[in-house]
């Protein structure tokens, strides 16, 4: 039966606070199944690891060599992976002019290099599970 993640995140967040038992009746009392509040409880307790699809390393290298970003949108890091497109554009733009080139160049090198080590060790991360 598949856990509740909200359940799972208050568990964890009180499991210090509160007793097993103390915690099924809070959550009993705000409308939850006493199955479902039990199997988030043992999901909490035994630390089983929440199963997360595993993303392609070499999807994430393709994506971000080709635009740097989209392979952190593909990685679930949309906030990492927009800003990292934006530089990206921002840097094309730059060089069309002859100063921009000065700025433009440089600036489309950091941001691929940067994209390239976030998405490798973002994907590593969520691979092994940490993230």
């Amino acid at each position: 039966m598949p856990v509740d993640l909200k359940l799972v995140e208050w568990i964890a967040g009180n499991k210090a606070k509160f007793g097993r038992d103390e915690i099924i009746e809070r959550l009993k009392k705000q409308g939850h199944g006493e199955q479902d509040i039990i199997d988030s409880y043992e999901q909490v307790v035994k630390k089983v690891p929440l199963i997360t699809p595993k993303k392609s390393m070499f999807a994430t290298v393709i994506l971000n060599f080709l635009v740097p970003g989209v392979g952190n949108i593909y990685l679930g890091k949309y906030v990492m992976g927009v800003v990292l497109v934006f530089l990206c554009v921002l840097s094309w733009i730059f060089n069309f002019t002859l100063v921009g080139i000065i700025v433009g160049v440089p600036l489309l090198g950091v941001t691929w290099l940067i994209a390239l080590i976030t998405g490798i060790s973002s994907c590593r991360r969520i691979n092994r599970g940490e993230l």
